[in-house]
């Protein structure tokens, strides 16, 4: 198991936040998904600014998966740990996108859980991690990203 950190992750790209309590911000964070890439990994992509929450978010996502069978799928959801670090350790669940298949022909995905729209508020900053739950059968490199809207409480 693998942790790849995108650049907003790291903190090489700045990840804005809402001017006043109440606002949202809108951000896109996007990363090459590598063709090693195995079931397991988990792809460290958008950060949730301390003091906010989660309002909304869509996946996009490049064809990972050339094959006349396509395998790859992937759940979307709050990571463990702190955003850029790669201890293997970290976890990642799937309270915005379980067991998704847009990584099989392209395309985009919003949240399909509940769960997504209760995520509260942290005195600290997440990271919204995509883990591969089952590997391409043949990968092709390509681009995911998560245009995310968070809100300041």
């Amino acid at each position: 198991m693998a942790i790849i950190a995108s650049s907003h992750a790291r903190s090489a790209t700045d990840t804005p936040y809402p001017a006043t309590a109440g606002a949202a911000t809108v951000y896109r964070a996007s990363m090459t998904v590598p063709t090693t890439v195995q079931a397991g990994d988990i792809l460290d992509l958008a950060v949730i600014p301390a003091g906010t929450r989660p309002v909304d978010l869509i996946i996009d996502c490049d064809d990972l998966d050339s094959n006349g069978t396509p395998l790859i799928t992937f759940d979307v959801g709050i990571m463990s740990g702190t955003p850029g670090d790669t201890v293997t350790a970290r976890t990642c669940g799937a309270e915005f996108i379980s067991a998704s298949q847009i990584g099989r022909t392209g395309g985009t995905a919003r949240p399909t859980l509940a769960t997504a729209f209760r995520v509260g508020q942290s005195s600290t900053e997440r990271s919204i991690g995509v883990k591969i739950t089952a590997v391409a059968a043949t990968a092709v490199a390509g681009t995911i990203g998560c245009t995310l809207t968070v809100a300041a409480v």
